[in-house]
């Protein structure tokens, strides 16, 4: 059974153990974090008159696009390759040494970078798909045009965002599992991974659910203070989630061998 609470009192052992190692690796995702929400919010200060009216023209449309797609990339380099390390140090393949560098990390492999990118996008087809599923719901609503129909649309929306919801959680392991395979040399793509994150959260949604509530508060503190609380928090929550596949992967690993030998 999974121990939330157990797993992430280790987490903080760890990060206490080694703070200089963790803080440097997340630094380049929190810069990059805060400048994006410290642009972001000067640009919506700047858009605003004194009437309190929006003025929107095409060079704020085309910069405030630009800037969501360059630092959206960077921060998902950044983040990316911070999670790997984490998994590379955990599993003893790494040292607690040249943080910045690593940070860096994920784009050294080529194969393994394009490959997530796939993958990644792959997860997010599948849940749009799952996600058309409100299209009737919807259709219901206005075609209706009484109150029977809007609560029955309405209450097709919120089962189909709770089963768009439960989806997310099933792929949630896909790009850990997916360079798993890759760096075992195991001839599987970024589907056998969808497929397999699956079967592994077999039995762990709930558990995922409930870890993911637990950070609530530290993610509003971060928000408030623009991402400056996120030089803790960052690296004691991505740290956890590797943690979190680390256990189910063990789990599913043994249940395949108990069912192997039988």
């Amino acid at each position: 059974m999974y121990n939330r609470q157990e797993q992430k009192q280790e987490t903080k052992t760890l990060i206490r153990g080694h703070q200089r190692f963790f803080f440097i690796l997340f630094i380049p995702f929190l810069i990059t974090e805060i400048v994006y929400s410290v642009i972001g919010n000067k640009t919506s200060f700047n858009l605003t008159s004194e009437t309190g009216t929006i003025k929107l023209n095409n060079t704020d449309l085309l910069i405030n696009f630009a800037s969501s797609i360059v630092f959206s990339i960077l921060a998902a380099i950044f983040i990316m390759g911070a999670i790997y390390t984490v998994f590379n140090v955990l599993r003893g393949q790494d040292d607690f040494e040249k943080p910045l560098r690593k940070s860096l990390s994920f784009i050294d492999n080529q194969r393994l970078f394009w490959g997530t990118v796939w993958a990644w996008l792959l997860r997010t087809i599948f849940l749009l798909l799952w996600s058309l599923l409100t299209i009737p719901g919807v259709l219901v609503m206005f075609l209706t045009h009484n109150s029977i129909g809007v609560i029955l649309g309405i209450l097709e929306f919120i089962a189909v965002a709770v089963f768009v919801i439960i989806k997310s959680f099933e792929y949630s392991q896909a790009l850990w599992i997916y360079r798993d395979n890759l760096l075992n040399n195991q001839k599987s793509g970024a589907f056998t991974a969808i497929r397999t994150s699956s079967r592994l959260m077999k039995g762990y949604k709930a558990a995922y659910f409930v870890l993911q509530l637990s950070f609530i508060g530290w993610m509003i503190l971060v928000a408030i203070t623009y991402g400056i609380v996120g030089i803790y928090f960052y690296p004691y929550y991505y740290t956890t989630q590797v943690k979190f596949y680390e256990f189910i992967k063990d789990q599913f690993n043994q249940k395949q061998t108990v069912l192997d030998a039988e």
